[in-house]
């Protein structure tokens, strides 16, 4: 667990595997979303989407990876 899979626990209230699942979905979807340079409230919110869209069939296949 990195500081970044911490934020994103803490703000969405999600355990640390949920958390990590929604960094890896963020790195491979989210291209010009840069974790070192953001805001944890910009952390929070682009993980808050991040999660949303993992519930969207149309992203399926980037969740096995």
């Amino acid at each position: 667990m990195n500081i970044y899979t911490k934020i994103i626990a803490e703000g969405l209230k999600v355990d640390f595997e949920t958390a990590e699942q929604i960094q890896v979905f963020m790195s491979k979807w989210f291209d010009d979303f840069y974790f070192g340079s953001s805001t944890k409230l910009q952390i929070i919110r682009a993980a808050k989407e991040a999660q949303s869209m993992m519930t969207d069939s149309r992203y399926a296949d980037l969740l096995g990876a």
